[in-house]
């Protein structure tokens, strides 16, 4: 069997006698032609848990479906460039959250069945994506309290530091299974105008409405983050998943800044999609995306 190089991580903890020379040499070079397909060798994260997360995404997303056949661990060992125990490592996570069973003699097969859709959500009507949203799931209220407003919410909701701000933290479930965490920063004022019963049967932003704001326009910002060990335990995902965060600054007809809230959701479930047209630039002959 041709052998890989084998990581720096895997040399250090477990003794082994490092190849000199020419044979050292020849693996080398063997590496360095081989493609690492998605995974990263600076990267601080283990080399195990970067396959484990490759392959989790692509058997949560349906990229991978139920019965289909995994690599082999010296195919992954060699289209990746690790060791044959790291692979295996990999692939005993996957069968350690329940996502493959591993066999001798019929190798690795994912188990997992993905959902057949994603939720999507369109940038160009939020307000009715917000309320579809809040028709297909259930939402669970974490935490409920007045608060310090930290530095990012002082500015976004232009309060002063010494004033308290409404805090919640919710979690959405759909089909029992959680597909967000959300977390909500009110004005005292507007807060004070319900109480957390009302946050199991209306929609927050409802409740905004009703302390006398007519919500009129958002600002949201989109970026994807890795899931810290607090998040993975409310949304079930391993820690350093990848997690589709939004912030979004929500105004009411005065452009007074009404609500700050910072989302994360699974991105196996749940997608933005936005429509783009093709317009001339003012005062040039340029055409832009708009």
């Amino acid at each position: 069997m041709l052998r890989t190089v084998v990581s720096s991580a895997y040399k250090a903890g477990h003794g082994r006698d490092w190849p000199t020379g020419a044979r050292a040499a020849a693996m080398d070079v063997r590496a360095m032609n081989r493609p690492t397909r998605g995974i990263d060798p600076e990267s601080p994260t283990p080399l195990y848990h970067q396959i484990y997360l490759l392959y989790r995404q692509k058997i949560m997303s349906g990229t991978l479906v139920y019965g289909e056949l995994l690599p082999s661990e010296d195919e992954l060992s060699n289209l990746y460039a690790v060791s044959r125990i790291t692979a295996k490592r990999a692939m005993n996570e996957l069968a350690q959250d329940g996502l493959v069973t591993r066999t001798r003699g019929r190798g690795t097969l994912v188990v997992h069945k993905a959902r057949p859709t994603t939720m999507s959500a369109d940038f160009d009507r939020l307000m009715e994506n917000l309320q579809t949203i809040d028709a297909t799931t259930s939402i669970e209220v974490l935490t409920f309290d007045y608060v310090a407003p930290p530095l990012e919410v002082q500015d976004a909701l232009s309060v002063p530091a010494q004033s308290l701000v409404q805090r919640v933290e919710r979690r959405r479930m759909r089909d029992g299974e959680p597909f967000s965490h959300i977390l909500t920063y009110l004005p005292e004022e507007i807060g004070r105008s319900f109480d957390v019963g009302d946050l199991s049967n209306r929609p927050i932003l409802a409740l905004v409405e009703a302390s006398g704001h007519r919500i009129a326009s958002a600002r949201q910002i989109v970026t994807a983050v890795l899931a810290d060990p607090h998040l993975a335990g409310h949304l079930a995902t391993p820690i350093g998943a990848p997690l589709l965060q939004v912030r979004r600054v929500v105004r009411d007809t005065d452009e007074r800044p009404v609500q700050h809230i910072t989302i994360h959701y699974r991105p196996e479930i749940y997608q933005l999609s936005m429509s783009l047209d093709r317009v001339r630039d003012a005062g040039t002959d340029r055409f832009v995306w708009a």
